[in-house]
């Protein structure tokens, strides 16, 4: 996984969502310096936590997505 695409990814849209760093996390029951952390590239979300993200951010790939990735 490539920490920065991802961060980029949860950054661009989150602010798409016009939330901030502090609203995301609150949301996520999570400390507002790990959405940071995310988003300059310098750790990734726990997979406990990925559901509740795409939920969040509108982003749960579709089936056919899913297919071309393997």
């Amino acid at each position: 996984m490539d920490c920065k695409k991802v961060g980029q990814l949860i950054k661009k849209k989150r602010l798409e969502k016009k939330m901030t760093q502090q609203e995301l996390a609150g949301k996520l029951h999570i400390t507002d310096r790990a959405i940071s952390k995310w988003e300059r590239g310098l750790g990734a979300p726990d997979i406990s936590l990925l559901q509740d993200l795409s939920c969040l951010l509108y982003t749960s790939p579709s089936p056919r997505d899913l297919s071309t990735s393997r």
